[in-house]
């Protein structure tokens, strides 16, 4: 959601409805202008309070950026280094095993050549 929008629809819609909300009661007209007032001083407030939070919101994630500039970087650098040293430690294991594959591969044919030859059926 675009943010600026948000702010938009709260400083519009909190007074609005506020508004709506006091000219539809029944009541002295000092009243309403005392709630309307009071309402208005609401208004401000909470405007006020979603302008602090957004100022929040935009230093928290001036620093994930900055935090997230220094740190990717090394992460990234571990990865490639553990992922190299892996693949260097399952070489012999790989070699074994192609060894063992390429023994069993002959093993077998060995057998289908002993083995005698069906009979076709006429």
């Amino acid at each position: 959601m675009n943010k600026k929008s948000l702010c938009i629809g709260l400083l519009i819609g909190l007074p609005a409805g506020a508004a709506t909300a006091l000219l539809n009661t029944p009541a002295s007209g000092r009243e309403t202008r005392g709630k309307m007032k009071d309402a208005q001083v609401s208004a401000k407030l909470t405007a006020l309070e979603v302008k602090d939070n957004a100022g929040q919101v935009k230093e928290s994630v001036k620093r994930l950026i900055v935090a997230a500039k220094e740190d990717v970087p090394g992460v990234i650098r571990n990865v490639k280094v553990n992922a190299t040293l892996w693949k260097e430690s399952i070489e012999p294991n790989k070699q074994a095993l192609q060894s063992e594959i390429a023994s069993l591969q002959k093993t077998v044919e060995d057998l289908q050549e002993s083995l005698p030859q069906p009979v076709p059926k006429k």
